[in-house]
Formats: structure tokens, C-alpha cells, sequence
């Protein structure tokens, strides 16, 4: 499986983890999977109601998830993951990202250091997903795991 995603949508994502500094950003990813690709066509932002401790703590505003899937589901796509920041730590899925994450689902995490990083969660494990930044021309930058962008 890989995260393919474009560059603007990167930014937007490093941009919102900046502002949001510093408590954790959030949002969903917007797009298509086939096969073992995740295509994300743009990114949303949505409400942190984490009821507390939003500096390390994220919970995606649930309005803003049926909003999103209805949208994308007009547009012919589907949510196919969730984006947060980490504003004071690396890209890594802390332990209450593992538990908590819905199976199935790809896990963008942004870090202080703004790379970008993805996962596939699981109560026991958090496996890293390849990602590939789509530039302005189409073309793919492949990133490998570990590295972020």
C-alpha cells in the first residue's frame, strides 16, 4: 500500500499544523483507493473536539466527517483517511493513535518538524505506508518509508 498525495494538499497540511501550533491540527483525506494505492485528491480541515489536552491529543469533529463524505461521495470519491500534527513530537503514531484508530483507514501524521509521514493502525502495531508526493506536472516524487517528506 502507498499514500499518494499532491503537493499542494502537503502544503496545506504543513500549514495547518503550523497555525493550529500548539495544539494538534486535524482532518480527513479525500479521494481514491485501488488496489494497494490510496490517491488522495485534496485534504480537509476539520474542528480538533478533543475534550481535553489538545496539544496531544486529536478527535476529529464528527459533523465535519459526515459533511466530508457526503461531498466526496457527490464528487465520485470517498474518505479514505485522516490527517492530524503532532506539534511537539516527530511523525510517529503515539499509542493512543494505535488504539484508537479505525481499521482500514490510512493515518497522515504531520510533526513538528513538518514531514509527512503515513500509517496503517492497529491496536498492536502501526505498519508505515510509503509515501508519494504528486507534483504540480503530475509527476510522482517517491518518498521512502521512514524518510517522511
Amino acid at each position: 500500500m502507498a499514500l499518494e498525495i499532491p503537493e499542494r494538499a502537503r502544503a496545506r497540511l504543513r500549514a495547518w499544523a503550523a497555525e493550529a501550533r500548539p495544539r494538534e491540527a486535524c482532518g480527513l483525506l479525500i479521494g481514491r483507493r485501488r488496489g494497494g494505492e490510496c490517491r488522495v485528491s485534496r485534504a480537509v480541515l476539520a474542528d480538533n473536539v478533543a475534550p481535553a489536552d489538545r496539544a496531544s491529543r486529536y478527535e476529529v469533529d464528527p459533523l465535519a466527517v459526515v459533511a466530508a463524505d457526503r461531498r466526496a461521495r457527490v464528487e465520485g470519491l470517498a474518505l479514505v483517511g485522516v490527517w492530524h500534527s503532532h506539534p511537539a513530537g516527530p511523525a510517529l503514531p503515539s499509542e493512543r493513535d494505535r488504539r484508537e484508530a479505525w481499521p482500514g483507514w490510512l493515518y497522515a501524521i504531520v510533526g513538528a518538524d513538518g514531514r509527512l509521514r503515513a500509517w496503517r493502525l492497529a491496536a498492536d502495531r502501526a505498519d508505515e505506508v510509503p509515501v508519494r508526493v504528486i507534483r504540480g506536472d503530475g509527476t510522482a516524487d517517491p518518498l521512502t518509508a521512514g524518510r517522511g517528506s
